[in-house]
């Protein structure tokens, strides 16, 4: 897992967070929150139980950092 040992403020993974779930939310039309929380379940390796859940952590960090904060664009 590339970049594991980045450290980030909470701010910066709260809205990592919502990037993540906004760019879920587009890609499925799902408001479930369930589904994102099953896959970013961990298993025994410490490594989520989708692989593609850590992917989608950091194309949202990457995302945030390209183009800040999806909050403004939301109010």
């Amino acid at each position: 897992m590339e970049n594991e040992n980045v450290q980030i403020s909470l701010k910066e993974g709260y809205e990592v967070m919502i990037h993540m779930l906004n760019s879920f939310y587009e890609l499925t039309g799902s408001r479930d929150v369930t589904d994102i929380l099953s896959g970013g379940e961990y298993i025994s390796d410490g490594k989520p139980a989708d692989a593609a859940f850590w992917e989608y952590w950091v194309e949202a960090r990457e995302k945030l950092i390209k183009e800040g904060p999806l909050i403004k664009k939301l109010i």
